[in-house]
């Protein structure tokens, strides 16, 4: 019985010592040991996006490519495949405006915003930051900003792509709504898609 007291005494004693030390650890210390190897090799790939966009003869800001291609992995959409979808529709640049009203890098049109804005809130299918949602629920997202027309871009291709037999349809639908048939032999869904599927495994 004394040895048992002994021995949960010393063991209180190491436990004690032990968590006043975590105290005296420096808190950069405390990070995961893979965090900033994850970020490092994240870098990279983000690197490896803008490299293979420029092969593209993509013209667009180094920064707005990065975050498209931050998308790309969020979504799950194939680097490749978002290249030549968001070159063709605004060339890259955030001011793009189309004479049917579509704005931004993705080409948007406000009742389309609006409605997969919706899809987003209610689907839960893409976590939503409380930034995010508050912009979708109140429709003050501005689509020549490049984060809110990204959001709201992927998802309704994504959205289209889940429900399309094949890219070639869900880019079509993409670019002509409920005219697609009239539109999948088009050179736009010709040039974007190489038959794989758009929502992939990989991003590159």
């Amino acid at each position: 019985m004394i040895l048992k007291n002994k021995k949960s005494r010393s063991f209180r004693s190491i436990l004690m010592f032990s968590l006043l030390g975590i105290f005296f650890i420096p808190i950069s210390l405390l990070s995961p040991p893979g965090e900033n190897r994850w970020e490092k090799e994240y870098g990279k790939l983000q690197k490896k996006a803008l490299l293979y966009a420029r092969t593209c003869k993509v013209r667009g800001e180094s920064e707005v490519i990065k975050r498209a291609f931050d998308y790309s992995v969020r979504f799950w959409i194939r680097w490749d495949i978002v290249v030549r979808w968001i070159q063709a529709e605004s060339s890259f640049i955030p001011s793009a405006t189309s004479r049917a009203d579509a704005r931004g890098l993705t080409q948007l049109r406000d009742k389309t915003a609006d409605y997969i804005g919706k899809i987003l809130i209610y689907s839960g299918s893409v976590g939503l930051t409380e930034e995010e949602e508050k912009k979708l629920r109140g429709e003050n997202y501005d689509l020549y900003n490049v984060e809110d027309n990204l959001l709201i871009g992927f998802a309704y291709l994504k959205f289209l792509s889940l429900f399309s037999k094949n890219p070639e349809e869900a880019l079509a639908r993409y670019l002509a709504g409920k005219k697609w048939l009239e539109f999948i032999d088009s050179r736009y869904v010709q040039n974007i898609s190489d038959g794989k599927p758009i929502v992939s495994e990989t991003v590159f």
